[in-house]
C-alpha cells in the first residue's frame, strides 16, 4: 500500500499559493491576516487538486478490500501478425519507456495489480477469435478476457462461446467509463456479448473520420470546414463539390491517374460509412430488443445514390480498390494523402498517428451529413478493427473477472484515456485546436449497427460493393437478398434463444 500511495502522490498536484499581503503600516501580519492567509491557503489547496487525480484516487479506493490471491489475469489480443496497423497496444506494458500510451498502460496495470492482488498477463495471437473458439470448444481455461474486432466477435455470439455481460456480477455497464452507445445498439434480446469504452483506445483507432489537406483547401479558397461542422452545414454534396473542384491532372497528360491530385481518396468499404453518416442503418430493434431489417426506404435509396455517384466519379474520387499497385490500394491512398496529393481521405483514426511522420498539413472533421436537415452527425467504424472485449463461457470465476474488468475500465478513464486523447492525440498528432474539438464530436457520436457487424444475408457486403460495380443499383440488389437477410436474422435470434 505504501508503494501505491507514493505512486498516487507523485501524480497529485499539491502546489499551494501563500498570500503575501501585509497589514498597512506594519511589517508583521496581524492575527486576522494569519487567519485570512490560512483560509485562503486551504481554499487554494482545494482548488488546485487535479479533478482527474481525485477521481483516480476514488477509483483506487473502490478496489481496496478485494484480494484475488495473486490470480494471473490473462488477456488474449492481437499481435502484429494480424496486421501491424491494428496490433493491440493498450493491454500490457513491460516497463515505462517514455512513450505516453505505454506508460499509461504500465501505470494503470500496476494500480490494478497492487490493489486487487492480481498479475496481468498478455497473450498476443494472430486470430484471437479463432484461438478463443478452439480453446472454448476444448473446455480449456486458457484466458479470462479477450479482445478483437467487432465482426470477429460477432461470429462467436451464438454457439455458447461468450458470456452475456449483462449477467456478470461485478460489471457495471451503466457507468460512464463504458460505451453506452454500444451497450444500447449492440444488445440482442437484452443480451450483450461485447463491450468497450475507456478500457480501450483501439476502438478509437477503428473509428472513421475525414482528414483534409489544409494547404489545398487554402489554395483553392475553400470554405472553413470547421465552421461548417459547427454550423451543421458540413454535408455530402458540399464535400463532393469541393472534391471535384480540386482534382487536377498534375502531369498534364490529359488523363487522371494514380499520381495526380485527387479530391477524395477512399475504399469500397466506405460506401457503407458515408451511407451510415447520412443517418441510415441496416437494422433497428423492436420492442423486444430484437433486430429488424430497415435498410430500404426512399431516403436510404436517395442517400446511397449520391454516395455511389461520388465514389464512382473518376473526376473526383480515387478508389483504393481500383489502384493497380503492388503495395495494395489502401496503402497507396494512405501514402498519397501523406504526400500532400489529395484534399480528403476517409478512414480510421489510426491514420492520424501515421501522418505525424509526414509534412502534410491536415485537419480532421467528422463524416458529413447527407443534408442540412439531418439532425446530427453519425460516425461509423471499421467492422473488423473497431475492437471490443468479450468473456469466454469457460471462465471459471465470472464475478472475479467482472470486478477486474470494471476496475480496469474505471482506472483507464483517468490514466489511459487522458494519455491517448489529451496528450498523445490532441497534443502530439493533431496540429490545430479546431481538429481537437472535432475529435470530441466524432467520438461522442458513433452509430453502431448490428446488421453491419453480423452481415446477415450479405446486406452489408452488398452495400460496400456498390462503388466498384458500375451497373450497381441498390433497389434491385436489395430485392435479391431481402428475404435471405430476414431469414438470416430470424435464424440468429432462434439460435440465441436456444442457448437459454
Amino acid at each position: 500500500m505504501k508503494k501505491n500511495t507514493r505512486m498516487l502522490a507523485a501524480w497529485l498536484c499539491t502546489l499551494l499559493v501563500i498570500p503575501t499581503v501585509m497589514s498597512c503600516g506594519s511589517t508583521e501580519p496581524t492575527q486576522t491576516d494569519v487567519q485570512t492567509q490560512d483560509t485562503a491557503a486551504k481554499t487554494e489547496a482545494v482548488e488546485t487538486v487535479d479533478p482527474t487525480q481525485a477521481a483516480l484516487d476514488a477509483a483506487v479506493a473502490k478496489m481496496q478490500g478485494n484480494d484475488f490471491g495473486g490470480h494471473e489475469f490473462r488477456i488474449m489480443d492481437r499481435s502484429d501478425e494480424h496486421d501491424p496497423n491494428w496490433e493491440t497496444i493498450d493491454v500490457w506494458a513491460e516497463a515505462e519507456s517514455g512513450d505516453t500510451i505505454n506508460d499509461a498502460v504500465y501505470q494503470r496495470n500496476r494500480l490494478l495489480e497492487e490493489n486487487l492482488n492480481i498479475k496481468i498477463s498478455e497473450n498476443k495471437v494472430k486470430t484471437p477469435n479463432a484461438d478463443a473458439k478452439t480453446s472454448i470448444m476444448a473446455g480449456g481455461d486458457d484466458f479470462d478476457l479477450f479482445t478483437d474486432g467487432l465482426s470477429h466477435l460477432a461470429t462467436m455470439a451464438v454457439g455458447g462461446y461468450l458470456v452475456d455481460l449483462n449477467e456478470m456480477s461485478g460489471l457495471k455497464l451503466s457507468e460512464e467509463w463504458w460505451d453506452q452507445d454500444l451497450n444500447r445498439d449492440l444488445t440482442i434480446a437484452n443480451k450483450l456479448f461485447f463491450c468497450t469504452g475507456d478500457i480501450s483506445i483501439m476502438d478509437n483507432y477503428g473509428t472513421w473520420c475525414v482528414m483534409f489537406n489544409k494547404d489545398i483547401a487554402q489554395d483553392y479558397d475553400l470554405d472553413n470546414l470547421y465552421e461548417h461542422v459547427k454550423a451543421g452545414t458540413w454535408t455530402l454534396p458540399l464535400m463532393y463539390d469541393m472534391a471535384k473542384e480540386v482534382t487536377k491532372d498534375l502531369d498534364g497528360n490529359g488523363t487522371l491517374e494514380d499520381t495526380d491530385q485527387w479530391g477524395f481518396l477512399t475504399e469500397s468499404y466506405n460506401e457503407y460509412g458515408l451511407w451510415a453518416a447520412g443517418g441510415q442503418r441496416i437494422t433497428a430493434k423492436d420492442s423486444d430488443d430484437l433486430p429488424t431489417l430497415v435498410a430500404y426506404s426512399d431516403k436510404s435509396v436517395e442517400v446511397i445514390q449520391l454516395v455511389t455517384q461520388f465514389t464512382q466519379d473518376n473526376a473526383a474520387t480515387l478508389l483504393a480498390d481500383k489502384v493497380k499497385t503492388g503495395d495494395g490500394g489502401c496503402a497507396f491512398t494512405n501514402e498519397h494523402f501523406g504526400g500532400g496529393k489529395a484534399l480528403f481521405i476517409y478512414g480510421g483514426m489510426w491514420l492520424i498517428t501515421k501522418y505525424r511522420a509526414y509534412d502534410v498539413n491536415f485537419g480532421v472533421v467528422p463524416a458529413p451529413k447527407y443534408d442540412e436537415n439531418q439532425e446530427r452527425y453519425y460516425n461509423t467504424y471499421s467492422y473488423a478493427n473497431c475492437t471490443a472485449y468479450s468473456v469466454p463461457t469457460t471462465e471459471v470465476d465470472q464475478t472475479r473477472t467482472g470486478t477486474i474488468m470494471e476496475a480496469m475500465a474505471e482506472v483507464s478513464k483517468y490514466t489511459l484515456t487522458p494519455a491517448y486523447y489529451d496528450v498523445a492525440l490532441k497534443g502530439k498528432y493533431i496540429r490545430d485546436e479546431e481538429s481537437a474539438e472535432m475529435l470530441d464530436i466524432i467520438l461522442a457520436q458513433r452509430a453502431y449497427d448490428l446488421g453491419m457487424i453480423f452481415n446477415w444475408g450479405n446486406m452489408f457486403s452488398t452495400i460496400t460493393g456498390l462503388s466498384t460495380n458500375a451497373n450497381a443499383d441498390f433497389a434491385s440488389s436489395y430485392a435479391k437478398i431481402e428475404k435471405a437477410t430476414i431469414k438470416a436474422i430470424e435464424k440468429f435470434v432462434d439460435s440465441l434463444e436456444a442457448l437459454e
